[in-house]
Parts: structure tokens; C-alpha cells; sequence
């Protein structure tokens, strides 16, 4: 079974030899270490390449906005992307940097506002580096999973938190307008994935903190959902698989999602109190389920026992019946040593493997 098909039988929960393995590649230590070589940018081809060199079955591959792509660079670690929201970049926020200035503060801003163009040139180079690499290598070929971005997500990176809370009950119209934005780029962007030849599609919507939701379900379903629907939508008409990205405590949001008809939900993040045990009893019939290994306490900080003691519990709790991939509950980052990160990847190779038709 080769990397790709293992990795969308999964998605859809039909039969695999073993548990796939997938993450977000955020440790530039990591490629250096595994490569020889520190990638200045998350890219296509040293993403293709580490994803190889550790068997991982799928890689992320995003599309603009929040990656920073065609910055103006406003300083030595100041620069400002094509959505006009600044950002600092710091020793550890590689590869996605946080906002430090947003371009919109009230639906006035967003009527002057010019969003940035989906089908601009050079917008496909990276999909289409790693799509041909994968038609290089047809028996290793892994899952190329393309990266759009959801509408709360958006709205955060050109308005801020703080300013979504008060726009809620101040200027409806600031986050209705933002979330249409989103599906503007969103929708041009999934068909021109989709057209180069993606295996299917991340929608990155972190919902939750580390306690519970960033708004209440009414909020987002009023403001945000119709959105993200028409995304999903949009994915499915090209019988293509999306799943969802969301940190943080979702529970509250889980039943809407599953409800949209999405194929994967990543990453269960545990330090905010999800359960794979939990949400697998509930919904394993209908989602595929990826993450769930702490990657704020265990990866960082525990032994290479305690690693692959967690990554057992997990494979234990999401095999059963199939529809699980192994991964971090957010990302391979810079804090996490690369012991404890072959030690997981090794475990979910040793004990992944399922008896023949045991997931079916």
C-alpha cells in the first residue's frame, strides 16, 4: 500500500495496512538534522522531502494568507503580507508568525479594503512542486493535502481577537464581510488545488482555547459557519477529502462539524481536554480522527518512554474499526526533541500495523 492510498483510505475509513503517520513539520532543527539543510520558508520541496525521509503518508502544503506568502518586509523581523496584517518574526515562531497589526478595525476599513488575488501569478508553485515530485515517485507517493484558511481564522488575522468579540455586538457587518472574503479566496483557491492535483484538503479554524470555545456555538454558527459549509461544499464537488484543523477544547463545536460532512478532524489537542478515546466513541462512524499525542508536556518534556507509552494509548484508542492517523496534537515544533520525535513515528510504525481485514 503505498503512503497516499494509505493515508485517504484512512480519511474515509476503509481498510489500511497500518495507521498512517502525518504532522506538521514546524521544527527547522528537524529538516536540519534529517536533510542537512534549514529551509529559511516552509516549502514544497524540503516539506516533500523530510515527509519522505521520516514515512510519513501525507504533507501540508498551504495557500497563502497567514504562511506570509509575497511579504513586504518592514523590518529585520517585521514584515506585512499580502492581506495587510503585519507580523513579528521571532527565534520560535517558525514557520507561521504571530500578528502584532491588523489592517481592519470596522466594516468603514473593510469598505476601502482590497483582498488579495487568488489567481495571481506564481499562487500554484508550491502545490505544483509537490504534486510533481509525487508523480516522480508513484510506489512512495504521499498525500498532498493543500491549505486554505478558515473564515474565524481569517477574521483573527486582519482584525484581531478582541476586535471579533466587540464586532459581534458592534459590527455585525465587519465579521460578515470578513467571512465572505474568506470564502472569495477560499473558493478560487480549492479549485485551482483541486485542478493541480491534491489528494485533498486541510481548512485550518482553530474554535478553542485551552479551556473551551473562542465563541459561543451560536456565534459561529451565525457569523462563521455558512462559510466554512461553502469550503467544505466546494472540496466535496471535487470528490476530494477535507479535514479540519482546530486547536483547542472544540466539544461544544464537534456536532456542527460532523454535520457539515467533513472526512478528518485534527489535532484533539489533549492539554485542552480532548479525548480520542471520547470523540472516537462518539463520531469514529463518521470522521477520521488525527492527532491526539501531547505535544505541550509528553513530546517536549517527557522520556522516550513516556513517548511511546502515549503513542500506544492513542494507537489503542483510535484503531479499532480504522479511520485514525498518528500525529502530534499540533506540530512537530522547535521545543520537542528529535529523540522523542522518531521515538513516536517508530511506535506508530511498531504497533500501527492492523491484522489483515481487522479495520474493516
Amino acid at each position: 500500500m503505498t503512503p497516499k492510498t494509505r493515508f485517504i483510505n484512512a480519511l474515509y475509513r476503509r481498510p489500511t495496512d497500518r495507521v498512517p503517520l502525518f504532522d506538521f513539520l514546524f521544527q527547522q532543527p528537524l529538516f536540519a538534522q534529517v536533510l542537512g539543510r534549514m529551509p529559511e520558508t516552509y516549502n514544497a520541496l524540503d516539506a516533500m522531502a523530510l515527509t519522505r525521509k521520516l514515512e510519513l503518508d501525507g504533507v501540508w502544503i498551504p495557500f497563502g494568507c497567514f504562511s506570509g506568502w509575497a511579504p513586504e518586509q518592514l523590518g529585520a523581523n517585521i514584515y506585512k503580507d499580502e492581506w495587510g496584517t503585519t507580523f513579528e518574526r521571532t527565534a520560535s515562531s517558525w514557520p507561521i508568525d504571530a500578528p502584532i497589526a491588523y489592517p481592519l478595525s470596522s466594516s468603514a476599513d473593510l469598505a476601502r479594503y482590497s483582498a488579495p488575488d487568488p489567481r495571481a501569478p506564481g499562487r500554484l508553485d508550491e502545490i505544483q512542486t509537490a504534486v510533481a515530485i509525487n508523480r516522480d515517485r508513484n510506489a512512495d507517493a504521499v498525500a498532498v493535502l493543500g491549505g486554505v484558511t478558515g473564515p474565524l481564522t481569517l477574521a483573527w488575522m486582519l482584525t484581531g481577537y478582541e476586535q471579533i468579540c466587540l464586532a459581534i455586538y458592534d459590527d455585525p457587518e465587519l465579521l460578515a464581510g470578513i467571512a465572505q472574503l474568506a470564502v472569495d479566496f477560499a473558493l478560487p483557491a480549492i479549485t485551482q488545488m483541486a485542478d493541480a492535483g491534491v489528494d485533498g484538503f486541510f481548512i485550518s479554524e482553530d474554535l478553542g482555547s485551552g479551556t473551551g470555545g473562542l465563541l459561543a456555538p451560536a456565534q459561529y454558527r451565525e457569523f462563521f459557519y455558512p462559510a466554512l459549509a461553502r469550503m467544505v461544499e466546494q472540496i466535496h464537488a471535487r470528490q476530494l477529502p477535507v479535514i479540519v484543523h482546530s486547536c483547542g477544547c472544540i466539544e461544544a463545536f464537534l456536532d456542527d462539524l460532523v454535520a457539515l460532512g467533513i472526512d478528518g478532524l485534527h489535532p484533539l489537542q489533549r492539554t485542552a481536554g480532548m479525548s480520542l478515546a471520547s470523540v472516537k466513541a462518539r463520531y469514529g462512524d463518521r470522521l477520521c480522527l488525527i492527532g491526539n499525542i501531547d505535544s505541550s508536556r509528553t513530546l517536549p518534556y517527557g522520556s522516550i518512554d513516556d513517548v511511546r507509552r502515549e503513542t500506544r494509548e492513542a494507537l489503542a484508542a483510535g484503531m479499532p474499526g480504522g479511520g485514525y492517523i498518528l500525529a502530534s496534537d499540533h506540530s512537530l515544533h522547535d521545543g520537542i526533541p528529535i529523540a522523542n520525535i522518531l521515538a513516536m513515528l517508530e511506535t506508530g510504525r511498531r504497533w500501527g500495523e492492523y491484522p489483515q481485514n481487522a479495520n474493516r
